[in-house]
């Protein structure tokens, strides 16, 4: 009986131990966060941060930045115009197809860049509508910022 025990007790310590990873090889992002809401158009000392939460379960996030392949995309809500932006390097040590990837990206938007698109108007609003992409080219899901008030 103790011989049952102990086999039983080994067989559930080796089965736990033996994890395998079982997330999604197309990326997944979520927690979006923006701050500050509004920028004073065009004015190089403001800017937007924007962060996210991401996973990937094969870990090939990250393109070289000299390709046409960028990892993260924003849309702009205004006339649909998309944007691309790089992770940073991501060393190679960590990438590792076996256990995925995942971490936290903060976006940084300079407000010199976020212009009104009728410049008769005193304010502008918009939103962001961001997805990134691994190096197999697989979207994630789509989020959506919430609103950003441009002034003059």
């Amino acid at each position: 009986m103790r011989f049952c025990i102990t086999l039983i007790v080994l067989l559930v310590v080796l089965m736990s131990s033996c994890s395998k990873n079982t997330t999604s090889n197309i990326p997944f992002i979520s927690t979006l966060s923006m701050y500050p809401d509004s920028v004073k158009a065009g004015y190089f000392e403001d800017t937007v941060f924007i962060s996210f939460h991401f996973k990937d379960g094969d870990a090939d996030l990250g393109n070289d930045p000299s390709g046409t392949n960028y990892d993260i995309y924003t849309i702009d809500s205004r006339d649909g115009s998309i944007t691309g932006y790089f992770f940073p390097s991501i060393n190679p040590s960590v990438e590792d197809a076996s256990k995925g990837i995942e971490g936290n990206c903060l976006l940084k938007l300079q407000a010199a860049l976020i212009v009104p698109i009728d410049t008769t108007k005193q304010r502008d609003t918009l939103h962001y509508s961001i997805f990134i992409q691994d190096k197999a080219l697989h979207h994630s899901d789509t989020l959506v910022t919430p609103n950003i008030y441009i002034h003059r």
